[in-house]
């Protein structure tokens, strides 16, 4: 028998890059105030500027010397609110872009996800056959999947199998589920039977 019951809350994340580290910094913060009126707080987890090595696919669009920021923030929240997010991000990147030849160029690129207990969800405006369509346009990826550890999959970005980012996605994982088991949550939660128990929140 199948039994309904509210999703787990989830972690934001959001990974952003550009080649103007001040204009990337403004992006972010301004993405923290302006979704549900600045309810996710400010980051609890930031990574530091690292260069972007791994591909030139955005260099056309954006230029070269492209720097990338990884960051979480502590408020859990449903995890039907990553439409939202991805919408209220590409709001922000076609305000903040610039038209060249008749062409809009992004200065920031902003990908919103969330970290759960069972890895990493990446939110697109892209279709692809192993994304799962979420609403208004919008797919969601699992990027990457936690068993005994992230795991990559065969569609999971080279930065996302970098050991610093994972060393990363880890220590917000970590505080999700510390958060997650938090007296607050734990009253909201619905109980329901656990068909598997290696895809536990505390696996």
């Amino acid at each position: 028998m199948s039994y309904l019951a509210d999703p787990p809350l989830v972690k934001y994340f959001l990974a952003a890059f550009g080649q103007d580290a001040a204009l990337l910094a403004k992006a972010t913060e301004t993405l923290s105030q302006s979704f549900l009126g600045g309810l996710l707080g400010e980051p609890d987890h930031k990574s530091n500027l690292r260069p972007i090595v791994e591909t030139t696919y955005y260099d056309r669009e954006m230029g070269s010397g492209l720097v990338k920021v990884y960051l979480s923030w502590p408020r859990l929240l449903p995890p039907d609110r990553l439409v939202e997010l991805k919408l209220l991000a590409m709001d922000l990147e076609r305000d903040l872009a610039e038209t060249l030849d008749d062409k809009l160029k992004r200065k920031v690129n902003l990908d919103p996800g969330y970290v759960f207990g069972g890895g990493l969800v990446l939110a697109t405006g892209k279709y692809a056959g192993h994304r799962l369509y979420l609403g208004q346009k919008i797919w969601g990826e699992l990027t990457l999947f936690y068993r005994r550890g992230f795991q990559a999959l065969p569609w999971t970005y080279r930065d996302y199998r970098d050991p610093e980012i994972v060393s990363l996605l880890n220590e917000m994982r970590q505080t999700y589920l510390a958060a997650i088991k938090g007296p607050a949550v734990k009253a909201a939660k619905t109980p329901r039977p656990d068909p598997n128990p290696d895809y536990r929140e505390d696996s």
